[in-house]
C-alpha cells in the first residue's frame, strides 16, 4: 500500500526527469571546450613544409570511451613527447569530467583523419590541418 506522499507515479516522474536530464546534457564530443591551451600553445601555427612534417593527435574524450577528436600538428615547431604528455593530461581531465558528470554520448568511433601540408601559394602560410572533418576530425586547423 502506497502512502499518499509517495507512489509509484512520483518514482516514474523522478526517473523520467533523471534521463531527461542526461539526454539534456548532450554528447560530450560536440560540446565543452575543447582542448587545453597548453595543448593549442604547443601546436602553435602547425607551420609545414611537407607532408611529413604533419601528424594527428587524439584530444578529449567521450563518455563511452576513445577521443573527442582529433587535431593537426606540425613537427617543425612543436616538441611531440612536450604535445603527448599535454593531450594525455587533457584527456584524463575530460574523462573524469565525463565520469563524474554522468553525460552520455552518441558512442560513435572518432576515426583518426590524417593530416597533411595545404598547398603552397595559397594566402596563407602552409600549415597541417586534418584531411577530413568527418568523423571526429576538427574543421579547425592548428
Amino acid at each position: 500500500m502506497w502512502k499518499r506522499h509517495g507512489g509509484p507515479g512520483r518514482l516514474t516522474v523522478a526517473a523520467t526527469m533523471v534521463l531527461i536530464a542526461a539526454c539534456a546534457a548532450g554528447d560530450p564530443s560536440s560540446a565543452g571546450p575543447g582542448p587545453t591551451k597548453s595543448v593549442e600553445a604547443l601546436i602553435g601555427d602547425a607551420a609545414c613544409d611537407s607532408d611529413a612534417q604533419c601528424h594527428t593527435i587524439a584530444v578529449g574524450a567521450k563518455a563511452c570511451g576513445g577521443p573527442q577528436r582529433y587535431l593537426a600538428w606540425s613537427s617543425q615547431r612543436t616538441d611531440g613527447p612536450a604535445l603527448q604528455g599535454a593531450a594525455e593530461r587533457e584527456g584524463r581531465l575530460a574523462r573524469a569530467k565525463v565520469e563524474s558528470s554522468g553525460v552520455m554520448s552518441n558512442c560513435a568511433v572518432t576515426t583518426d583523419p590524417g593530416a597533411y601540408c595545404s598547398a603552397p601559394g595559397t594566402a596563407m602560410p602552409r600549415q597541417c590541418r586534418l584531411r577530413a572533418s568527418g568523423s571526429g576530425g576538427s574543421a579547425r586547423s592548428y
